[in-house]
């Protein structure tokens, strides 16, 4: 009978079972309550250029930055920020992140409001 275990190794085996399936239960349980982090507005701001921007304006939770020079943004750090959907609609930029547009949005607007 050389691949028997004895009860105490079968409780063994069985306490490292239990233990490994309750970490990965509370591992995913803790990543799926993170809470995201907003993106760095002054990060937004410097690739949109602040003295570029006409105007900031929320609408269907898209981000709608009205700028005087569309081709002076850099689309690329913009996009570093977290920005998805980023379009380019003639001097207007559109663009979104995946939560927490309206905050976003607010964030900007009080940056633009400190002229």
């Amino acid at each position: 009978m050389g691949g028997d275990l004895t009860p105490v190794q079968l409780l063994l085996v069985g306490a490292i079972i239990i233990l490994f399936l309750t970490l990965t239960v509370l591992f995913v349980i803790k990543s799926r309550h993170k809470k995201p982090s907003l993106p760095d507005v002054d990060a937004i701001i410097s690739a949109l250029i602040k003295e570029n921007i006409e105007s900031i304006d929320y609408q269907r939770n898209k981000l709608v930055i009205k700028v005087r020079r569309a081709k002076d943004v850099d689309l690329e750090a913009l996009k570093a920020t977290g920005a998805i959907g980023i379009n380019v609609v003639g001097n207007k930029i559109k663009f979104y992140y995946e939560e927490n547009n309206e905050t976003i949005y607010q964030s900007l607007k009080q940056v633009e409001g400190n002229d």
